[in-house]
């Protein structure tokens, strides 16, 4: 019987799993990474958008996740600089926590972090020009730094840098089967578009997420405890001009946060949810509710349903079994590694949060190295992903320059999502002359779709406008519905 033909079967294009590929690959190993939907098509694009410490995780004296969060926060605001930018929040003293409690947790949240690039909490005085936004007087606020992510283009990211160093990403093909073979490794079958495919690995991953449970029934396996919560956000017509965000302390004692999406709206979340199954997810009306009411307690601003431009849920599947509510439960991971006969390795990825998938796929892989037979080390917190890089706002410049008759605010949007590939772009898919081609709306244009199926495994229209460029956001049906049917006309691959 011939040696399994790959390293490593993951099991799911999520944030974990494109982590765990790039870490993998990086190392020298031979990795195929497949999922069911599309690259960051679930979880992994409908997050809060942030890189953060997790300061309401400190109520719960989960230092050692703060702490960690907070060093991958500073790794991810300089290996991923397109993708990320600071973000101040305003934390006003509405009663919820005492002011002396949030000078302490801030101050706390500012030594875990070490030394970072990112400024230092302060404490803001009564008549900060911001305050007068709320819909009531405040006796003073806290403002403190986290970093804002594109979420789906680091997942997307993540993934480019584990294709250049061999890895193969297998976007709808869904894991069917998975048996162990007597010579060692997994025989595995993926299903896709196109028909099926034998998969043999001498490990699988299963970084399924909300879905890990299905994924262990392929093999015969008891299905691990998951908890599912869900978290919805909106977006909403702009409260006031600014970039800053704000933290609002709720009487449940959750928060909700009001961040800046682009001039015209601010997105509000997150809800938390519990789920008894994928299938249950989706906004529900007293989630919408919630989040307008926290709306109007802050801003005195009576919003309604018809005032939501858009609203997006996203599984968070948690470590179950601990008894605790959706608010506390933890936001930690937990790396299961079966090793049966000592002829083939499963490892199973349950938790996580988006800060942490780069330490959580070190570990993974570091636990993978006895299996595989490596002694190899992580570098994922010392190469910049793909795009990322010191001369980028000199590269920039460059583009603006010679941009000729491009768009400029086309030349930043592209910026802010592909980075020092932009020259790139522009080069090879405005046909030699500066034309971007045709314009579908809300910024898209030919030009990107082009490169996203040819560069960023976009098979589908919704790929490109919801995970790519979210430029579906700021598209009319009738522009999202005209470019659905260019999509289908073309003879992407």
């Amino acid at each position: 019987m011939a040696s399994p033909s790959h390293d490593l079967l993951i099991v799911g294009a999520g944030i974990n799993g494109a982590g765990i590929a790039r870490d993998a690959a990086l190392r020298g190993l031979s990795v195929v990474v497949c999922d069911r939907g599309d690259i960051a098509g679930a979880t992994s694009s409908a997050s809060t958008k942030l890189i953060h410490g997790g300061i309401r995780y400190l109520e719960q004296a989960a230092f050692g996740l703060v702490r960690e969060s907070l060093r991958e926060r500073e790794i991810l605001g300089r290996i991923a600089a397109h993708l990320v930018r600071p973000q101040r929040f305003i934390v006003p003293h509405t009663g919820e926590r005492p002011a002396w409690m949030l000078a302490i947790g801030l101050r706390l949240y500012d030594l875990l972090a070490g030394r970072h690039s990112l400024p230092a909490s302060q404490r803001l005085p009564p008549d900060f020009p911001l305050l007068r936004q709320l819909g009531r007087p405040v006796s003073g606020a806290h403002a403190y730094f986290d970093l804002w992510v594109d979420d789906a283009r680091l997942t997307l990211t993540n993934l480019m840098d584990a294709r250049t160093h061999g890895a193969e990403v297998l976007p709808r093909h869904a894991l069917v089967t998975a048996s162990p073979d007597p010579a060692g490794g997994w025989r595995c079958t993926l299903a896709g578009r196109a028909g099926r495919r034998d998969i043999h690995a001498r490990c699988v991953v299963n970084v399924a997420g909300p879905w890990v449970a299905e994924v262990e029934r392929l093999r015969g396996a008891p299905p691990p405890p998951v908890r599912l919560v869900q978290g919805t956000h909106i977006l909403l017509p702009r409260m006031h001009a600014g970039d800053d965000a704000w933290l609002l302390q709720q009487p449940d004692r959750r928060v909700v946060f009001v961040i800046p999406w682009d001039t015209h709206s601010h997105l509000v979340g997150t809800t938390e949810t519990a789920l008894d199954s994928p299938s249950a997810s989706g906004a529900t009306a007293a989630e919408l509710e919630y989040l307008l009411s926290a709306i109007q307690r802050a801003f005195g601003r009576r919003l309604h349903t018809d005032d939501i431009q858009w609203a997006f849920s996203g599984m968070r599947p948690l470590i179950g079994g601990d008894g605790r509510d959706a608010r506390t439960a933890s936001r930690e991971y937990r790396l299961s590694l079966d090793t049966p006969d000592g002829q083939r390795a499963w490892l199973t990825v349950q938790g996580g949060k988006l800060t942490t998938y780069r330490r959580l796929a070190e570990t993974a892989v570091d636990l993978l190295n006895g299996p595989l037979g490596h002694a190899t080390r992580s570098s994922t917190a010392d190469r910049d992903l793909p795009g990322s890089g010191s001369a980028g706002s000199a590269a920039l410049a460059t583009l603006h320059r010679e941009a000729g008759i491009l768009p400029t605010d086309w030349i930043d949007a592209l910026w802010r999502r592909h980075g020092t590939l932009t020259a790139r772009l522009i080069g090879e898919y405005t046909r030699g002359t500066g034309d971007p081609g045709r314009d579908f709306g809300g910024g898209l244009f030919e030009a990107e779709a082009r490169w996203c199926a040819a560069h960023e495994w976009a098979t589908d229209a919704e790929d490109v406008m919801w995970r790519r460029t979210r430029c579906g956001v700021r598209m009319s049906p009738v522009q999202r519905a005209a470019f659905s049917s260019w999509w289908r006309a073309q003879s992407f691959a």
